[in-house]
């Protein structure tokens, strides 16, 4: 709340008294007893008294009265130059002016003027521009949030879809290396089972010669050796042809060359880019009468401040004619 307004004509006076009106003119808070008194002086009898509560609407606002010049307070106006003035502008600036009126009177009936009605309508229909414009900003931050948030959306569900098709071709990848490895691994397994029944089979023949050498009369190591070297030939033939389809395995993999491309040629994701484009926001214009029009067309509802003055003089012949 704002501070108390104290009345000025008791406050000289060291009597701080609560004021219960306030004079536009002099711009001063006044008692009941000063108001009256104010009233009833000639000078000021005229002045517009408003409550103090009335006085609060306008307290904040600024309006300027006295002349930055000479900081003497306004008392007259120039229509020429549409500005109000003091007594020290009129010599100094608005010598040759012929239009300088008092300013009440200029500003007689100000409620009412069409300055006044055309200032309101401006700022009526201004800040009814400046709501629609609010309003188009505010729809387009909301576009740039859904933007942002349908890019991130697809980025999303491109690293998903990559993700997935990468987990995709690399089951189907393992998948061909068990496959390939179990291949490898069968025909090993062929080799060295053949091999080692060969062994199993060698072994059986030694022991069996050593057998016949230690136990067996001439005659059955004779026969046995025969025997026994023809089953060892046998055997060792069968070995050769064994080993000749003999063959070493060795799994290798060679990465996709696309996706070697992704990742040694692909230094991003994607590219983000902003298009700017120029929009055409709409501004309703409104009515701009100056006052200064405003004050002259009153000026002259009197016609008393009228003066005719002659500015050509034609002269008109007569001239006889046959009916003259």
């Amino acid at each position: 709340m704002s501070d108390l307004i104290l009345c000025g004509p008791c406050g000289y006076a060291e009597n701080n008294e609560k004021a219960e009106t306030w004079c536009t003119v002099c711009e001063d808070g006044l008692c009941a007893d000063c108001a009256k008194v104010h009233k009833s002086i000639k000078t000021t009898r005229n002045h517009r008294l408003i409550s103090t509560e009335d006085y609060r609407q306008i307290e904040n606002i600024s309006v300027s009265l006295n002349c930055e010049d000479h900081e003497k307070r306004f008392e007259l106006y120039c229509k020429t130059h549409d500005v109000a003035v003091c007594l020290g502008c009129v010599p100094t600036h608005h010598r040759t002016c012929t239009d300088v009126i008092p300013l009440e009177k200029a500003a007689a009936n100000a409620k009412q003027s069409t300055a006044l009605a055309d200032l309101e309508d401006t700022l009526t229909v201004t800040i009814q521009n400046i709501e629609q414009i609010i309003a188009d900003r505010d729809s387009a931050s909301k576009k740039l949030e859904d933007q942002k948030k349908t890019i991130k959306n697809t980025i999303n569900a491109t690293r998903t879809r990559i993700m997935d098709k990468l987990a995709d071709l690399e089951q189907k990848l393992l998948h061909e290396l068990d496959l390939k490895h179990d291949d490898c691994k069968s025909e090993e397994r062929k080799i060295l089972t053949g091999l080692k029944k060969s062994e199993r089979d060698l072994t059986c023949l030694k022991e069996q010669t050593s057998q016949l050498k230690s136990f067996a009369s001439d005659i059955q190591l004779f026969l046995g050796t025969r025997q026994i070297n023809e089953a060892v030939f046998k055997e060792v033939d069968t070995i050769k042809e064994r080993i000749k389809s003999v063959q070493n395995y060795e799994i290798n993999f060679t990465l996709n060359p696309s996706i070697m491309a992704l990742m040694n040629e692909s230094d991003q994701f994607g590219k983000i880019s902003v298009r700017t484009t120029t929009t055409n926001l709409p501004f309703k214009e409104a009515k701009l009468d100056q006052a200064q029009i405003e004050l002259r067309v009153s000026d002259m509802t009197n016609i008393k401040n009228f003066c005719l003055q002659l500015k050509n003089k034609l002269e008109v012949k007569k001239r006889v004619g046959p009916c003259g």
